[in-house]
Parts: C-alpha cells; structure tokens; sequence
C-alpha cells in the first residue's frame, strides 16, 4: 500500500496532513482538489486516526461521489476499508430519514417524487381549488413551492394575502403537504428539509451522527446553501474535524440558494482555521489560465488566487466579432469538422452557452452537415413514458398508499381508471384503514388489476438476486411489456425498457436502485465515449474539462445577462460563469460574439461583453480582423432570412417511416423536420410528400 502522499505537491500534501480541527481548502480550476480530498481520507483511515465508519464525505453528484469511492479504495486497496458514507447531500438526507423513521411522518420505504410527480399532485390540487391551468401552470407553481421549502425549514406562517399568487399559495401549500404525506412520500426538498427539522429538534439524534460522524468532508462548498449549510453545521462534533474544499471564483448557483458567503465567511466562522491554497492547475494552458485569471482578477469580492501551470504555452485564446447569431453558429460547426478533418475528434469540442435557446442554431446546423451532438439539460432518459411507467410499477410494489405511482401505473394499463376513480377507490381504502394496495386486491374483482396483484403477490413469494430480475418479473408479467409491442414506436420504447434493466442489473437493493435513478443528474449520464460534441450552459459545464471549448453569444445582455444588471454581485457572479467556462479548457479556448443577433423578430445590434475588455493584449489582437462574414456585408446580411429555412419553413409533410411532421430547415437535397414521437430528423427531400 503506497503512501497517500505519495505524487502530491507540497500544497495538496499539507492537506492531507491537516487531519484535525476546520481546514478550508481553497482550489483554483484544475488544480486537484479531488485527488487532495480523496488521498486525505485515505490518510485519516491508514494511519489509524478514524474508522471508515466516522467519516462523512459530501460531495453534489453522484459521478464525484462514485468517482470519490473508487479512488479511495484504490489507494488503501481495499473495499472493506472505504468509507460507506460518501455519497451526496440529497443521499445523506435520504439515508438519515430511513433510519429515523420515528421522528418523521412517512414509513421506512417512502418514494421520493421527482419534479413531475410533484407537478402532477401540484395540478391535481389546481383543479381542485378551481384555478386555471393555464393561469397558473403547475410547474411554475411547484417552482414556488420549492422555494417556500428552501426558505422555511418548519412550516410557513402565512400572513393575510396581499395578492392573488399569495393567495393560491396559501391554499395550494397546506394541500401538498397533505397529499405528500397521505402517498408516503417526499419531494426533493424535503429530502434536506425534513433531516434539518429532525436535527433541530432532537438532541440524541443530532449526538448520535457526530459521535458517529467524527470527520467531515465537503467538496465544493462554494454550492452549499442555507439548509446544507447548516446540516453540516449540526453534524459537526465538539473537536471541529471538518475540511471543507471549494473555489469561490467558481460559485454560480445563487439562482438556486447558493451562498458564496459560506466559503467566504468560513475562517470567522470557524476560529483557528487553517487555510490552504491550491493554485497549481493541472488542466490548462498558461494561455487558458492567463486569460481566466485577468477576467477573475476583477472582481472585487473574491479571495484571490492566481493559477500557474509548469505546462509549455499553447495556442493563443481567440476572441471573435463575428456577423450575426446564424454565422456565429455556422462558423462554430464548420471549426469542429475542420478539426475533425485533421484527425481529432468530435468528443474533444464542447460549445458553451449562458442560455438554453442559444442551442437552436447550432442543433440547425450540425443536423444539416449531419455532426452527432449532445445536448445536456435536453430530453433525460428517466424522463421517458416507457421508464416513468417502468418505475413507477416498481414504486407502487414497494410503497403500497402510493397514489402517485398508481395513477401512471392506471395511466398505462387500465382502460377508464381516471382520477374520480382512484379517488373512490383511496378514499374507501381510507375508510377501511389500509393501503390503496390491499384495496384493490381484497375489494375489486376488474381482471386487469387482479393481473396486477397477482404479479406482485408472486414477486414477493420469490427472491430475485438482483433488482433487474424483479423488474423484468414485474414488467413481463403485468403485460407493459406486451402493450409496448403493439405501439406504433413500440421497439424503440422496447429498447429503452431494456436498457434500463441493464442499469438495475448493478443493484441488488430495490430501494436503493430507485433513489439513485431519482437522484440522477445530467452530467451523470455524460459517458466520455460517446464521439459527440458536447453543448451545455455555463452552469451546465462546471466540474467537466475538454480539450477544446467554445464560449459562445459573449455579448452584453447575454454574458452578463440582462437578468443579472442590477446589483454589483450578481454581475460579479456573471464573471465567475465566464471564468468557469474559460477554465474548463485544456488546450484550445475560443470566445465569440455577434455584431448582430436576431432578437424578438429582428436583427438587433449587440455590443461585445464588457468582461472580454479585460482579457491581455495577446488576446485582444485577434478581434482586429477577425469580424468574418459572409461574401456580402451586414447591410446585405440583414435582408437575408435570418433562420436556417429558407423555402419550405412551417410546411408540413408526410414521412413513410416518420409520419406527419414539419419542415424546420433545408439543405441541399434534405430536410430536417420534427415528427411526432421521433423528434428532429434529418431526410431526404424525395422521401417526403408536401401536405396542406
């Protein structure tokens, strides 16, 4: 077994030697601070200064903290020897709710809803109270209960309305709690919320996890918020063991109730702190760094640290001026493949944006020179019927009350089974005092629900090795699996119901396997594999690195965004998302902007972001002649039609394979149009005929 110091620099190496009392770790972009982290708790455990079991290592995705796990054990060489307690903020709730089933509401085996099963209690509750939908869609409702939740940890004390929104809240908030509670269930929220009010309130549980917990491990502090915050805060024990590991240059998430202050304010909070910085960067150019470190040196608000690299100097960053939104994304599109035309490949490019709607162009354009890509934050696989079904009649087998998951259940195999129906059938299940489940196998004699319970009464005579089995009994013997076949896009559905037996073929707890599914994020399921550029947000991009990057749309009103004028710190806030963005490059960094974008129906003049005036004079000299554009000016640009369609835009037409849909985009001899059921396709021009 090496020494966990082994292959660190002096900075990383004192981190792992400052084993007791607060330590804040401040780590620029690329600098380690995971192989720091994870090598410190591999000391603690080897030299016999804490168990595995008193180590609590936090980390906001469940990539860092697999990653985390796997690196731990292969440094002590040992899975007996990894911590067990390494996991997310949400899991850490989800494990403590489990356990302390007495001091909350729900039973060992609640569901947790993710954000459409929350709308969908959300718009039941609306036609209830008689709103309109279309006055208050329940996605935005749920978005305001959330942050209800994320500001009051106990119940709110509603004052008297003042205004109609407050008003709906008042009726709207008691409801969901209620039905929440009535289906055993808990939202994401809740999943913080509800271990803060149990910490709180009870003394021999708040002792029970510190003695248990003796050091704690936070990674990237800088995203905490209130309610995380101060679960760290209560878990902590009287010696203080805690190491918190951040970079305040990279707090983005405000928007979600991220504090920058917590990792700014730490040594007063924390008396006797000991601070170490980790400025090494091990990612990026001296290029890259020297061009971040010029736009974060602005900021004003900040703990400053300047990044060094012992890497030789690469290509220079190159900031351009280019004629319109449409060329900017054209030009982007025709780099990448002159890049790949020269041997590199498509999964080295990733394009960064401040805002979701600046992905159309570019989707446009590599549809129309047919260049595979991926958008995170688009379309999730669990957000897919077939898997919401799937999981939900796994769901309602574990959590029998749960009417959430029966009504998808109901949805997709019982015929004229609607809410009015469920709610007759919950309420004499009420009556009775038993759970929705037994309800319909002792009261209902319809044959398609006996086929229901009788596949669940079967399952629970077995034991099934792995989740994958029990699923695959579950789904075959109901017959979803028979009903898919006979759709139309039954195969492709087929598929992705196979698929996801091959992800609970890695679980062999049920209850586990459906919190991790619940708790999946996007750049989880971000497989490095896959030879696709990668486009995303900013906010999208952190944590990642590719070995080149474009930063796209860096203009006024975009980055900074509008959104973000109005206060010193949000635009302080902006600057550290182009910081984060400029630093998730390892060789080739590119900056645009448009002189022209195309804004509420017309081509609007845009003014190049006041964060690139900045940036060193190296950088600066490649905007002098670089507004490239096409073969006429921007006077003649103008009167072009400003999207990619530029005939048969809106026209609609019949597909053999596809189906109806409508034309988005021409190019050459091709189409690119959106099919119901298939999404944007790519066809030929002859294989379509045009209808009215």
């Amino acid at each position: 077994m090496n020494s966990p110091l082994t292959g660190l620099n002096p900075e990383q190496q004192q981190v792992v030697l400052s084993t007791h009392g607060p330590v804040l770790v401040l780590a620029g972009a690329g600098s380690g601070k995971t192989r720091a982290l994870t090598h410190r708790i591999a000391y603690l455990i080897q030299q016999g200064i804490a168990r595995p079991d008193e180590i609590l290592a936090v980390t906001f995705t469940n990539k860092a903290s697999a990653e985390m796990k796997h690196r731990i054990q292969g440094l002590l060489g040992s899975a007996a020897l990894t911590p067990r307690a390494v996991s997310t903020f949400h899991s850490m709730g989800v494990k403590i709710l489990r356990e302390q089933t007495h001091a909350h509401g729900r039973s060992h085996g609640f569901s947790i809803l993710d954000s459409k099963d929350s709308e969908k209690l959300v718009r039941r509750i609306l036609k209830q109270e008689n709103y309109s939908l279309k006055e208050w869609g329940s996605s935005a409702v749920r978005g305001m209960l959330s942050k209800i939740k994320q500001e009051y940890v106990d119940s709110p004390a509603f004052a008297e309305a003042q205004t109609p929104k407050e008003a709906m809240l008042q009726k709207v908030f008691p409801k969901y709690e209620h039905m929440l509670a009535e289906h055993d269930a808990y939202d994401f929220d809740d999943l913080l919320r509800v271990p803060l009010r149990i910490l709180r309130a009870n003394q021999a549980i708040r002792e029970m996890y510190q003695l248990r917990w003796k050091f704690l491990s936070i990674d990237e502090y800088q995203d905490t918020n209130a309610i995380q915050d101060e679960i760290i805060s209560l878990l902590l024990g009287k010696d203080r063991n805690i190491c918190v590991v951040g970079d305040d240059y990279q707090a983005i998430y405000s928007w979600r109730g991220a504090s920058v202050d917590h990792i700014l304010q730490f040594e007063h909070r924390y008396p006797g702190c000991k601070t170490i910085l980790l400025t090494q960067n091990y990612r990026s150019t001296p290029n890259v760094l020297d061009a971040a470190n010029t736009v974060i040196s602005q900021n004003i608000d900040q703990k400053h640290k300047t990044l060094w690299t012992t890497e030789k100097a690469g290509e220079a960053v190159q900031v351009l001026q280019l004629s319109s939104d449409r060329f900017e994304a054209e030009w982007t599109c025709s780099s990448i493949r002159e890049y790949v035309s020269k041997g590199g490949a498509l999964k080295d490019c990733a394009i960064l944006y401040r805002t979701n709607a600046q992905s159309r162009l570019l989707e446009e354009q590599f549809l129309t020179h047919r260049v595979p890509y991926t958008i995170v934050g688009g379309f999730r696989f669990y957000d897919r019927k077939e898997i919401k079904d799937a999981l939900a009649i796994l769901s309602f087998y574990l959590s029998p009350s749960s009417r959430v998951h029966f009504e998808r259940v109901a949805d997709a195999l019982l015929k004229r089974v609607g809410p009015k129906t469920i709610d007759r059938w919950e309420q004499t299940a009420k009556e009775y005092h038993i759970s929705l489940q037994a309800y319909l196998e002792y009261m209902n004699d319809r044959p398609d629900i006996a086929s229901i319970i009788t596949t669940f009464q079967k399952a629970r005579e077995q034991t099934f090795e792995k989740v994958s089995d029990l699923l695959s009994f579950l789904i075959t013997n109901i017959g979803y699996l028979t009903m898919l076949q006979n759709l139309p896009d039954g195969k492709e559905r087929e598929e992705n119901v196979q698929e996801l037996f091959n992800v609970a073929s890695a679980y062999t707890t049920t209850e586990q396997f459906l919190e991790d599914t619940a708790l999946l994020s996007d750049i989880d399921r971000l497989e490095d594999q896959q030879d696709r550029v990668t486009c995303m947000t900013l906010h999208a991009s952190k944590g990642l690195e590719f070995p080149i990057i474009y930063i796209i749309g860096c203009e006024e009103g975009l980055l900074p965004h509008n959104n973000s004028l109005s206060s010193q710190s949000s635009i302080e806030e902006e600057r550290r998302l182009l910081y984060v963005g400029m630093t998730r490059a390892r060789k080739n960094l590119t900056i645009t902007y448009s002189a022209y974008r195309y804004i509420g129906g017309e081509m609007t003049p845009q003014a190049a972001s006041r964060f690139l005036e900045q940036l060193p004079e190296a950088e600066q000299a490649f905007q002098e002649n670089t507004f490239i554009a096409h073969s006429s000016d921007v006077s003649d640009f103008l009167h072009e039609d400003p999207t990619l369609v530029v005939s048969a835009a809106g026209s609609y037409v019949q597909h053999q394979k596809f189906g109806r849909g409508v034309v988005i985009g021409t190019s050459d001899n091709n189409l690119t149009c959106v099919f119901e059921g298939h999404g944007v396709k790519s066809v030929p021009t002859n294989s379509c005929v045009e209808q009215e």
